[in-house]
């Protein structure tokens, strides 16, 4: 390496610096030009030597550096700390990097992780400085740390529930307002009691169903479920849960939107729509079912003048009231009611479906 390489490569050094590095003084500066870390040299509290990479954090040019004080890039509000650690290091009362912020020279802030030691430069006392930028990591550290806080801020203050819980045992580790004032309990009675000793899930089995979701896909979204409240009121809601790490233990964390009201509003429509269906049935049946109704119980009539005291005839009289009774009924049908059949079927419950009506307090 000749002269003019040295000098262009920032190792306008003196001679008692190459006789510093031994025998083969190349190897060393060559180690100090490519090095990944920034490295300089400060003697009296200027800058000596500068290496390639502490340029290119900084921004500055090497003429614009030597000489001057090496706190002169140091952050004004870091200054006396970086001067006070530097000098425990170089004492060797200390020997843990300490972290200061730099301004470069277009204005923009770094974050640098610095130790120093201290060697013989030019045969007197100087400070070898190895310089890191670490910015990315802080800034990603700043970044964690605001969106944990933006995060607790959502968990608290939403409208939804948000619950942690443990993700085999069902554990709440915790809960948010929300949470507590729906459910109507208080925060020491849930956190550390699990979701089955609450009875909170209505149906456990489907909880068993939401665990072999997430295990297969890593994440459940809208479940229908129905959470039971302290008071024993049943609600109706959306369960969204994703597994998480918490600490040292697997958790999920779930939102859970309260749709009691929508459930409720979507059954009634339901009804409604069920019973105008009913109406137009009804309504036909009982038009078509009385007209020969009335015709039979004439011709029932006029036998019964001829025969009074047939049985049979007075059977069959019995069982046209009864019929024309079950056609009143379904005139008078104003809400939907149902009642269980066989083999789990359905079917209208016309006494219960009528008693509300303008038939409900006429004896048929």
């Amino acid at each position: 390496m000749n002269a003019a390489n040295k000098k262009k490569r920032g190792l306008n050094r003196p001679k008692t610096y190459e006789n510093n590095c031994g025998k083969d003084p190349d190897f060393f500066a060559n180690l100090f030009i490519n090095s990944p870390i920034g490295i300089y040299i400060a003697q009296d509290g200027k800058f000596a030597f500068l290496n390639p990479e502490f340029l290119r954090i900084s921004g500055y040019k090497e003429e614009e550096l030597l000489g001057s004080s090496s706190l002169n890039i140091v952050h004004p509000e870091d200054r006396e700390m970086v001067r006070t650690s530097s000098i425990r290091m170089l004492k060797r009362e200390s020997m843990s990097p300490y972290e200061h912020r730099v301004i470069r020279k277009d204005g923009e802030i770094r974050w640098i992780i610095e130790t120093v030691t201290s060697i013989m430069y030019g045969d007197r006392r100087a400070a070898l400085g190895y310089f890191m930028d670490n910015t990315q990591s802080v800034l990603t550290k700043e970044a964690l740390v605001l969106s944990e806080d933006k995060f607790k801020k959502v968990f608290r203050s939403s409208p939804d529930w948000f619950v942690i819980s443990t993700l085999e045992d069902g554990f709440y580790v915790d809960v948010n307002e929300a949470f507590l004032r729906t459910t109507g309990y208080q925060r020491q009675e849930v956190i550390g009691k699990s979701s089955r000793e609450l009875g909170i899930w209505v149906q456990p089995k489907k909880r068993s169903e939401m665990l072999e979701t997430l295990r297969k896909e890593g994440a459940v979204r809208n479940m229908e479920v129905e959470f039971r409240m302290k008071s024993g009121e049943i609600r109706n809601v959306l369960w969204s849960a994703e597994a998480i790490d918490y600490g040292d233990e697997k958790c999920l964390i779930a939102v859970t939107r309260d749709v009691t009201a929508r459930h409720r509003a979507q059954q009634e429509q339901l009804k409604r729509e069920k019973l105008q269906g009913i109406l137009e049935i009804a309504g036909a049946t009982c038009h078509e079912v009385n007209q020969p109704l009335q015709y039979m119980c004439l011709l029932l009539d006029e036998l019964l003048k001829d025969y009074p005291g047939n049985g049979n005839l007075l059977e069959i009289r019995k069982q046209c009231d009864r019929i024309k009774s079950i056609t009143q009924k379904m005139e008078c049908i104003t809400v939907y009611e149902s009642m269980d059949y066989v083999q789990g079927k359905k079917i209208v419950d016309i006494n219960e479906a009528s008693k509300k009506g303008r038939c409900g307090s006429q004896k048929l």
